[in-house]
């Protein structure tokens, strides 16, 4: 209830832009209390969780009050009602739209303003693992996508720490699974990967005292292991895959890290495009593209990665024109 009055009244007032304010009555109680339980994701045996098909949901915050719809195949709604697309997206909150109203993410975008049909398989807090194993087992490519579609799998910087075993990652997300495991793994063997299933606090790992950043350098083995193995398993549908470095916060590391993951890739000959450039603070609306508090993307943003998609991507002529 404290988070639904909040919503109702700070997103209106000068207080949304107040840092000092925001901390006060949102970050403080939204680190040491509780989150938001938003009731439409659901204990899954494959993915850890996942959302629960035709949930409805309002997500209150001291910047926003979002609603959010998943439609009967478990998807962020697009407002596209047919089987077969010519985009499907697959991420985390910020590809689902974290904040942001269903018409406003940019795949709704993409239907509405350019009429290009769009499946949004993102899911709040996805990494690289759920997004394989959404295109090994949940998603019929070629039930759902058009026999030249594309897949757009969105990767950002917050995504390395889900590729593996973090243990500070497992313990945030345990309150899908309280009593079992929530977190699916993908172990090194050889040169390929192994699928260990879900896994709890007992399977986490820290870096060895003496050995900093042992975990994040296999964090970068299975991210780019598990990209290539998602582009082979679409390029054999006769399908397109693509990964798309969106727009990111102005920061040193996030930057570094996008071009890091672009550079892997493209020794791996894999499509990748980097788009944190249109995130540049010399853009006029660059500082309306994130929210200040968890820094999750504004509606601001997905317009701009709307358009991106249909130039780059999809070569919509519309676009091209503009």
């Amino acid at each position: 209830m404290y988070y639904q009055a909040l919503s109702l009244i700070a997103p209106r007032t000068p207080m949304v832009r107040s840092r000092a304010l925001n901390n006060a009555l949102h970050g403080i109680p939204y680190t040491r209390l509780r989150k938001p339980r938003l009731g439409m994701f659901q204990p899954d045996s494959i993915l850890g969780w996942s959302h629960v098909e035709g949930a409805e949901a309002i997500h209150p915050s001291f910047e926003f009050r979002a609603r959010y719809k998943i439609d009967g195949a478990g998807r962020r709604e697009t407002g596209y009602r047919g089987e077969s697309a010519d985009l499907a997206v697959l991420g985390c909150s910020w590809t689902f739209g974290h904040g942001v109203n269903d018409n406003d993410t940019f795949a709704a975008r993409m239907f509405r303003q350019r009429g290009i049909p769009v499946h949004n398989y993102a899911c709040m807090g996805y990494g690289p693992t759920q997004a394989y194993l959404q295109l090994l087992h949940r998603v019929d490519l070629m039930r759902v996508l058009a026999n030249d579609g594309v897949v757009a799998y969105f990767w950002v910087p917050d995504q390395l720490m889900r590729a593996w075993r973090r243990s500070e990652w497992i313990a945030l997300n345990s309150w899908v699974n309280p009593h079992g495991p929530s977190h699916p793994v993908f172990d090194l063997d050889g040169q390929g990967l192994r699928h260990v299933g879900l896994v709890g606090q007992e399977g986490a790992r820290v870096d060895p005292p003496l050995l900093p950043g042992v975990v994040e350098r296999t964090e970068w083995q299975v991210t780019v292991l598990l990209i290539r193995a998602m582009h082979e398993l679409v390029t054999a549908t006769g399908r397109h895959f693509i990964v798309v470095v969106p727009p990111l916060p102005d920061r040193k590391y996030d930057r570094a890290t996008g071009q890091k993951l672009a550079a892997l890739l493209a020794a791996s000959r894999v499509p990748c495009i980097d788009m944190s450039r249109e995130g540049n603070p010399r853009r006029s609306d660059s500082n309306t593209m994130f929210y200040r508090f968890d820094e999750h993307p504004t509606a601001t943003w997905h317009a701009i990665v709307a358009d991106s998609l249909a130039k780059v991507i999809l070569k919509d002529p519309a676009v091209r024109e503009s």
